[in-house]
Order: structure tokens, then C-alpha cells, then sequence
């Protein structure tokens, strides 16, 4: 009778996949960290380079994804409009800032 033996017993393959979640979950935190900043930061330049990184759809945020075990294609579709409403919130707001100091401005000469 043959002995039983575990395909992976002697596999890099087995090793490569067990140490894979650690990366993968720093790598799902980056993704979680772009997203915060995206839709929960204050600061808005930080905001809009983190939708400008995801709304570009570069490289970078593709190969973020991959690694996070994500598709890039779902990720940027599932939140797109979210992000573009955001995008328009903070353009608008700055604009409404820039137009209120430049009547001051036309208001004191």
C-alpha cells in the first residue's frame, strides 16, 4: 500500500501562499488608507490626491489592488460616482471661498 503524501509537502508553492496574507493585508490597509483619505479627510489637498490616484485609474493604484487581492476595475467602479460627487464638494467649496475673499477684497478698496 503507497503512503499517502501531501502534494505540498515539498512545495515553495504551499510556503509562498501562507506568507502571502501579512503582504496582502498591508497592502489591503494602503487601499483602505487612500479611501479614507478620499472621502473622510479634512485636509482637501490630501483629499483630491487620493481621488486624483483613484480616479486616474494609473499603474500605481492597479498594481495596489492586485496586491490588496482586488480588482482594480471593481474597486474603481463600485466607488466612482462617490468619488466624483466628493471631488465636486471640495472644488466647490474652494471656489466659494476664492469668490467670497475676492469680494471682500472688491468691498475694503
Amino acid at each position: 500500500m503507497a503512503k499517502h503524501r501531501d502534494p505540498f509537502a515539498n512545495s515553495n508553492a504551499y510556503y509562498e501562499e501562507r506568507n502571502k496574507e501579512p503582504e496582502q493585508m498591508l497592502w489591503v490597509s494602503v487601499l483602505t488608507l487612500a479611501m479614507s483619505d478620499a472621502f473622510k479627510s479634512n485636509d482637501w489637498s490630501q483629499a483630491l490626491d487620493a481621488i486624483n490616484w483613484i480616479k486616474h485609474d494609473g499603474n500605481d493604484f492597479k498594481k495596489v489592488c492586485v496586491m490588496a487581492g482586488r480588482s482594480p476595475q471593481y474597486v474603481r467602479e463600485r466607488i466612482l460616482q462617490a468619488l466624483l460627487d466628493r471631488e465636486s464638494k471640495i472644488l466647490g467649496t474652494k471656489r466659494r471661498i476664492v469668490e467670497g475673499r475676492n469680494n471682500d477684497r472688491q468691498r475694503t478698496q
